[in-house]
Parts: C-alpha cells; sequence; structure tokens
C-alpha cells in the first residue's frame, strides 16, 4: 500500500466541513437591516458592545443608504451609554431621544415619524435576571414595524450565550450579530448558536472604528470567516 493513500489534504478537508456547514445554515436569514421596517430595536446583555454596533449600524444607514436616522435609547441606567450615543447622533446630525416609561417611547415614535429609520437602543442589565426581561417587554412596543436584532459577544462562553438567547425567546429575534470576533480565533459557537436556535446572522463586527468595523454577513462570509479561524 502506498503511503498517504487515505490521506485527506487540508484543502478537501475543508471543502467536506463547508459543504457541511452549508447544509446546516443555508435555511436561515444572513444580511443586516432589511429598511422595510423603520423600527430598529436591538437587545443584548451589558459589555457586549451594543451602542457602538449600533453607531456602525446607524452611520452605514446614513452613509451608504442616504436615509435619515433617529434614535431612542431605553438604557436610562448607565449615564456612559447615553452620552456616548448623543456623540454618535451628533455626529450623524441625528435626533435622540431618552425614554423612561412606554408613553416616552410613544410621544418619541411620533416625534421621529418623518425619519427613515429609528434605532432603539435597550437597557443593557443583566439578562440573567428574568425581571429585567419582564420589563423591556413591557417597554418596548414589539408592532409589525419593527426588526429586533440580538447582540451578543462571540468571546463569551457558549453556555452564556445560551443563556441569554433563552431569556430572550419571547422577543421576535431573527438575527443575531456577534461583536468582537477580531478577539477570538474561533467562531464555531456562533455557529453552533445559529443551528440551536433556528436563526439567521445579520452582521459581526471585528473592532471599534466607526463604521468601518462592522460587516454585513453572508452564508459564504461565515463560512470563509469559520475555515480562516478554525485554520488560526
Amino acid at each position: 500500500m502506498k503511503k498517504n493513500e487515505n490521506h485527506i489534504s487540508l484543502e478537501m478537508q475543508q471543502k467536506l466541513a463547508k459543504d457541511y456547514l452549508k447544509s446546516q445554515l443555508e435555511a436561515f436569514p444572513f444580511g443586516g437591516i432589511s429598511y422595510k421596517k423603520k423600527y430598529i430595536n436591538v437587545l443584548g446583555p451589558t459589555g457586549v458592545g451594543k451602542t457602538t454596533t449600533i453607531a456602525k449600524m446607524a452611520a452605514r444607514a446614513v452613509l451608504e443608504k442616504k436615509k435619515k436616522v433617529g434614535f431612542i435609547t431605553t438604557d436610562t441606567y448607565r449615564i456612559a451609554a447615553i452620552e456616548q450615543l448623543k456623540t454618535y447622533a451628533g455626529l450623524l446630525q441625528a435626533p435622540i431621544e431618552i425614554v423612561y416609561n412606554e408613553q416616552d417611547l410613544q410621544q418619541a415614535m411620533q416625534k421621529f415619524e418623518a425619519l427613515d429609520v429609528v434605532f432603539i437602543d435597550t437597557a443593557g442589565r443583566n439578562y440573567k435576571e428574568a425581571k429585567f426581561v419582564e420589563d423591556l417587554q413591557e417597554l418596548i412596543d414589539l408592532k409589525e414595524n419593527t426588526e429586533t436584532f440580538l447582540v451578543l459577544s462571540s468571546t463569551s462562553k457558549q453556555r452564556d450565550m445560551e443563556v441569554i438567547i433563552e431569556q430572550f425567546k419571547e422577543f421576535p429575534i431573527e438575527k443575531f450579530i456577534f461583536t468582537k470576533v477580531d478577539e477570538t480565533n474561533s467562531i464555531g459557537s456562533i455557529i453552533n448558536l445559529m443551528v440551536k436556535y433556528k436563526k439567521g446572522l445579520a452582521y459581526y463586527t471585528d473592532g471599534q472604528e466607526v463604521p468601518e468595523d462592522i460587516m454585513e454577513t453572508s452564508l459564504e462570509e461565515l463560512l470563509n470567516l469559520f475555515i480562516k479561524g478554525d485554520s488560526l
């Protein structure tokens, strides 16, 4: 028997892996904001870079799609987060409203009636606590005109992310956004979570620069990222 007769090359291994993953993922939605709905509701726990991610999404909406955007923040617990979003709003010449209750939210929506897209930055609380999720459900009006994303950090343990996702199971989340992809060598957990929860992928972020460090994903892009990370 010749040496290496049964050896499978690295290229073939990668092709087989991509083919298998494609079969597992091709039914899920990919890509960012659809621009078919006015309100972009962005959920996520504290520490994942949610506010910066919203700024990146909004900047692209303004610069690439020429949309008139506004911001609503319910994050009244963290002054720094409000100031950060105000800074981004100022740079984009976009209005911002801080809401404390459902009545404030309705008034903000009326003020923003003429805008194309409104980004809602929810409070970055510890969503392992069910009470905070219930409070958010009471505040956010989940009408048909709202597109909802869940932001998670790719550097988190998969089990910790699963706990967060379970807490948000009552929300109509269609796609995930994963941050800090540049800080991890493997994105296997991203794929695992998509398959387990049957959710798509909108964006991943790989740095702090606004709006550069955000990538709208496709299935092929995700598979290439997986192969690249897995070979590091």
